[in-house]
């Protein structure tokens, strides 16, 4: 069940997302023109957690933390001794499976004390959505789901019975789900790159997926003719259901206010297999599981436990679950059921950087009905057709456990795209396949446009010869300088490696970390391992000289424009800081 297990503690609060916006348009790489600098072209790549505190939680199945438990108002943040996590899009052609690199989760005290840290794994959001109706780009929601590696608990975990229980239950490894929505896209304001958070800790058991929740996948659907309801999943123990609508309800605006026409929805089993969403049961048709109320008070991170009585546990082992409303006539309108046959089907680790000649491993987790689904074959095609460079089997079968490992061979490319490097290729899947042989996701909860295995394969790199080194390396950097600007304006232009040599410490030490290293630079991650050891051969080769940590005293006419052109990035900085005060209790 991962982090919907219990024991788990919920949170909310904000996310700062300072993404550089300047290298979102394929079409600026080599056009020789300056790109559309987006809604933040200064963004650093920064991903924080904003003012965080804990809000809820269960202690075991069905027992929800007492008010007076000492784990409210605890801190979740981000360490703050290392460098800042990263985002990071694939490419500017897949923009799509934005990652999160680098970030360290803790839970601190109401004294600054830490009670929890764990590593965060690299993971891609899932499940992108329009939860405010209407709103654009400021309206979209979607969740990043992963695991907390090498976790530790503080001496004071021990007074939290809920820390306690959870590292009885799962002491190395903990799930964690983080549900965002309504970034402020509007320059200057005080909310600028920040945007709405929820999230949820609880146990990782083994086998179980790292980047979803392996449970009983309801398809999205609507709750009126114009509010859509997404995606939900669902977890059971036997004698409970657990049910995440955390990405799944829509909102009146990016405040995080519950639409209205989301206030309750309930929780039913389907007669049968041919009950579709958008179809009104009779009176009495369905089993009524309960109802969830998300007005006037939101259950913590849309998280809800029903009990279940034998006879609906032994209904929802062969029926269809759903989400229902009211309908006008006195029936209930089905707005959102499980997919087809219960049967559910989705990759980890979905997201691949692959250089020419390597190879990518994928995990495909079937479940049917929430049980592994063993026996089951799973096809595979590429959206590029016969001539794609990443090859695979056509089909894999699932395991005893319900999974199947999946391996590609990437070829090169051959430079196609020009300035950016290699191509990006996508991998779909289903359990069904058409009378014609293509891939069926009908029913599936696929959505084909995000829910594939995707990877950036690169093109091949020969290393050049001594006398064209700085040349080469001057061509590698030069993307870097004019579409990430804010490394001219705080620190050095990449495009003058004259102004590059006495960084060469600086640099050595960024290019020569682990990809989810937060220092690993660049921050898109989008640099093949050959060209990166291009230019590190380069920056080897250079003497040792004055290290330059810091930026010469600019010109008054470079200090106004730089004053200028950063002020959004420096009030993302602001608020970072008014929202840690807060969280500690300094406001």
């Amino acid at each position: 069940m991962s982090h919907l297990d219990s024991p788990r503690v919920t949170f909310a609060g904000r996310f700062l997302s300072d993404v550089p916006t300047m290298n979102n348009d394929p079409s600026s790489f080599g056009s020789g023109g300056v790109p559309d600098p987006g809604w933040n072209p200064y963004g650093g790549g920064t991903f924080d957690l904003l003012g965080c505190v804990v809000d809820g939680g269960e202690s075991a199945p069905g027992a929800p933390l007492p008010a007076d438990d000492p784990a409210f108002g605890l801190v979740v943040a981000a360490t703050r001794d290392r460098a800042a996590a990263k985002l990071a899009d694939l490419d500017p052609d897949w923009q799509f499976s934005t990652e999160i690199w680098g970030l360290t989760v803790r839970l601190t005290g109401h004294g600054g004390e830490t009670l929890l840290s764990g590593r965060y794994r690299p993971a891609a959001f899932r499940d992108l959505w329009q939860r405010v109706p209407g709103d654009g780009f400021g309206g979209l929601g979607a969740s990043w789901i992963s695991v907390l590696e090498d976790v530790e608990y503080g001496p004071g975990a021990g007074s939290v019975p809920v820390l306690a229980a959870m590292r009885e239950a799962s002491p190395q490894r903990l799930s964690i789900g983080l549900n965002v929505y309504g970034i402020d896209a509007r320059r200057g304001g005080v909310t600028f790159a920040t945007g709405r958070l929820t999230g949820c800790v609880g146990p990782w058991r083994a086998g179980e997926p790292m980047s979803f929740v392996a449970g009983r996948r309801l398809d999205g659907g609507m709750l009126t003719e114009d509010v859509p309801i997404a995606a939900a999943i669902a977890a059971g123990t036997g004698d409970r259901l657990v049910l995440d609508l955390g990405n799944a309800y829509p909102l009146a605006g990016a405040t995080g206010t519950v639409h209205p026409a989301a206030a309750a929805i309930g929780v039913a089993v389907l007669p049968g297999e041919d009950v579709a969403a958008g179809d009104v049961l009779p009176p009495g048709a369905g089993l009524d599981l309960g109802t969830v109320s998300l007005l006037p008070d939101l259950p913590p991170a849309g998280v809800v436990s029903l009990p279940l009585t034998p006879e609906a546990a032994r209904a929802l082992a062969r029926r269809p679950l759903a989400l229902v409303t009211p309908a006008p006539d006195g029936g209930l309108l089905v707005v959102s059921r499980e997919v087809a046959d219960g049967l559910y089907v989705r990759a980890d680790d979905f997201v691949h950087r692959v250089e020419a000649g390597a190879s990518a491993t994928a995990t495909l987790h079937a479940r049917r009905r929430g049980a592994p689904a063993a026996g089951l074959s799973i096809h595979l095609a590429s959206a590029q057709g016969p001539g794609a460079v990443l090859t695979g089997p056509a089909t894999v079968e699932t395991g005893p456990g319900g999974t199947a490992t999946v391996t590609f061979s990437a070829g090169d490319p051959g430079n196609p795209r020009g300035a950016l490097d290699g191509v990006v290729e996508q991998v779909g899947y289903s359990t069904r396949v058409t009378e014609d042989g293509e891939l069926d996701l009908d029913g599936s909860g696929l959505d084909p446009r995000f829910d594939v295995i995707v990877a950036h394969v690169r093109d091949a790199h020969l290393p050049p010869a001594d006398e064209d080194l700085e040349r080469e390396v001057r061509r590698l950097l030069a993307p870097y300088a004019l579409h990430y600007p804010i490394m001219g304006e705080h620190l050095v232009n990449l495009g003058d490696l004259e102004s590059v040599k006495p960084w060469r410490a600086a640099m050595l030490l960024a290019l020569s970390r682990d990809i989810t290293d937060p220092n690993h630079m660049p921050v898109t991650r989008d640099l093949s391992e050959p060209k990166r050891a291009t230019i590190l051969r380069w920056l080897r080769g250079l003497p040792t000289g004055p290290r330059a940590m810091a930026r010469a005293v600019p010109g008054r006419a470079e200090r106004e424009s730089v004053a200028k052109t950063t002020a959004a990035h420096e009030s993302a900085e602001r608020i970072r800081r008014r929202f840690d005060r807060a969280a500690e209790g300094s406001e």
